[in-house]
């Protein structure tokens, strides 16, 4: 009896200790870790539109998809689930460039120009008189981009081309990509743009400045609208052209140079759902080969969608064209360049 007693006493005396998986552990760290970022992605996109909610709806319930989703009105939107998951991996932006710059620092200096630091032995000051400055040129017709044999009679009745934009605030600036200021955003490209087409060219346009993104998923449809008013009042151009920027992240894809002046590089956009489609084919294939032709590094590509947004306005005209100048990582005067060269394309379509 006593040793029974020993013997109870002594298992007391034996903690039970509690079975930590660790693997356990581990996971829900990676899943908790996972979920922050994911909230990250969420909260800095600046994207419009929640494409990457609306198919996660459309996997989960097919009769959205079939009977309530409109493609066009995602057409534009880079969100989508597959993007959130490589950005949530960090594997969105996985390049051997980036690869190099984490592992050697010194490569980590170099930028998106191409520019690094250099190291010097011997640091020394520059005084402001031993500097030789000259006055920043902004004539196009002192470049290469400049044909004078191109330019006629300037008539301003009857305007040839239209421009706007239906995506008013897109901004040339990564810390602020939407604003107002036509300094630095797609307005102020347009400016530049009907500018060296009237006064080198002799090509009357209208260029449109009305704000269409009150409401962004709406803004073709205040835009068609704007292209309505003109169209009644004037009749048909010979080219109406919706000019855009990218949202390209990679700054190296869409900068090229242009007889020694860095310039962003220009994507055409068509949509198959319009009513005119082989007819802005053909016109946007046209621009396309003249840009080429002239400017070899400029033009990216004709990105053509199955259905865009209200066909992004192209069933109003057979001269309906869609580009969009650089993206929101390059400079104002990277995309003015563009403007200029573009310019020089449109006069040897038209005045020729």
């Amino acid at each position: 009896m006593i040793r029974s007693l020993k013997k109870y006493e002594n298992n007391k005396k034996i903690k039970i200790k509690p079975n930590i998986n660790i693997g356990v552990v581990v996971l829900i760290l990676i899943i908790s870790i996972l979920f922050i970022r994911l909230g990250n992605v969420l909260k800095s996109n600046r994207e419009r539109g929640a494409f990457a909610y609306v198919q996660l709806l459309n996997l989960g319930m097919p009769v959205i998809e079939s009977q309530v989703y409109d493609e066009g009105s995602y057409t534009e939107n880079r969100l989508s689930l597959k993007n959130v998951f490589l950005e949530v991996l960090g594997l969105k932006n996985l390049s051997y460039k980036g690869i190099i710059q984490n592992e050697i620092s010194f490569f980590g200096e170099i930028g998106d120009e191409g520019t690094k630091s250099t190291f010097t032995f011997n640091p020394f000051q520059i005084s402001e008189e031993s500097i030789s400055k000259l006055p920043a040129n902004n004539d196009s017709k002192n470049t290469k981009i400049y044909d004078g044999s191109l330019k006629k009679q300037l008539n301003k009745s009857k305007p040839e081309i239209l421009i706007y934009h239906s995506h008013t605030t897109e901004n040339y600036n990564a810390a602020e990509p939407e604003s107002l200021n036509e300094n630095t955003n797609v307005v102020g490209v347009g400016d530049v743009l009907s500018k060296e087409l009237e006064e080198n060219y002799g090509i009357a346009v209208l260029h449109d400045k009305t704000d269409h993104c009150i409401s962004y998923n709406d803004s073709y449809t205040r835009s068609g609208e704007t292209v309505d008013k003109y169209l009644k009042q004037y009749g048909d151009f010979k080219m109406i052209i919706d000019l855009h920027r990218d949202s390209v992240e990679d700054k190296s894809v869409t900068t090229t140079e242009i007889y020694g002046m860095s310039a962003a590089k220009v994507m055409f956009v068509n949509a198959k759902n319009s009513t005119r489609y082989d007819k802005n084919k053909a016109l946007t294939e046209k621009v396309f080969s003249k840009t080429s032709e002239l400017f070899p590094t400029l033009p990216i590509k004709i990105l053509t969608y199955n259905r865009g947004k209200n066909a992004f306005n192209q069933s109003k005209s057979d001269g309906c064209l869609l580009f969009e100048i650089g993206s929101h990582t390059n400079t104002p005067e990277e995309c003015k360049v563009t403007a200029e060269c573009m310019a020089r394309v449109i006069a040897e379509i038209i005045n020729k």
